[in-house]
């Protein structure tokens, strides 16, 4: 995750602040606004540690997952669909007929049976 998507929706990530450093309290987190050396700061006096100790902790948590509702945000709708071109393997396009590129006509054994 990139910082600037964290600073846009600073309240979204706010509970895993929470989760991170449960030393911090939800108005100091909230009361960050989003500003990395106010986190970074924030990290560093509530965990005792040294600013550049917070500093990597706060790297390290921005390598994490993003909260649902920052990923299900409307405004990234276009910036998702074109990353799903992504997943789409070599020799098919977004126009093939799915049943030629999977295993439509074999269904799958309950859970817990073989074939």
């Amino acid at each position: 995750m990139e910082w600037r998507e964290v600073s846009s929706n600073w309240t979204a990530f706010v509970p895993s602040v929470l989760t991170r450093w449960p030393a911090i309290e939800e108005e100091e987190a909230l009361d960050v606004d989003g500003d990395r050396a106010r986190l970074t700061t924030l990290v560093a006096n509530r965990m005792a540690m040294s600013q550049a100790v917070a500093d990597g902790e706060v790297t390290d948590w921005l390598m994490g997952m993003a909260p649902a509702d920052t990923m299900m945000d409307e405004s990234l709708d276009n910036a998702r669909i074109s990353a799903s071109a992504a997943d789409i393997p070599p020799g098919e396009d977004v126009y093939s007929e799915d049943a030629e590129f999977g295993d439509d006509n074999e269904a799958d054994p309950p859970v817990g049976r073989t074939g």
